[in-house]
């Protein structure tokens, strides 16, 4: 599974590198491809291959098409997603539609999110953190 928070840069060509332990997230096998595709609450979400045709299939594909909003939803989820190599440096090209998507400059934070991973403008990422007492509320939810 994907977890961690790193704080990589965007370069000037729109590449940021995935970490090395993200990429060995499955039993040591390095991902060389990801999909990359709009994300919840404007940040990127990248998927392996498999996760994200699973994605598809068992999320968006589920909505019922006869209502037209899920219809723009998917039009917009998988129009706006695109495969992505990984360089021999480790580092993804993020479309610039989903840079401008999600508002990416240069400082960038990356999130294992347990089935994909979430690139995100520190900015954003910064001010949407929850806070501390929130957690707490969290934790009870959780019964721990």
């Amino acid at each position: 599974m994907f977890i961690g928070e790193y704080r990589p840069l965007l370069d000037d060509r729109g590449r940021i590198a995935v970490p090395v332990k993200l990429r060995k997230a499955f039993g040591g096998e390095m991902i060389n491809k990801l999909v990359v595709a709009p994300g919840f609450d404007r940040c990127v979400m990248a998927f392996r291959t498999q996760e994200w045709e699973t994605f598809v299939k068992e999320k968006v594909l589920t909505l019922p098409q006869s209502d037209p909003e899920n219809r723009k939803r998917v039009r917009f989820l998988l129009g706006g997603a695109s495969e992505c190599d990984i360089d021999k440096q480790g580092r993804i090209l993020i479309p610039p539609a989903l840079s401008e998507f999600s508002e990416l400059v240069k400082d960038t934070v990356i999130l294992g999110v347990y089935d994909r991973i979430e690139i995100w403008s520190a900015e954003r990422y910064d001010s949407y953190r929850p806070s501390l007492d929130r957690y707490d509320e969290f934790a009870a939810e959780l019964g721990v």
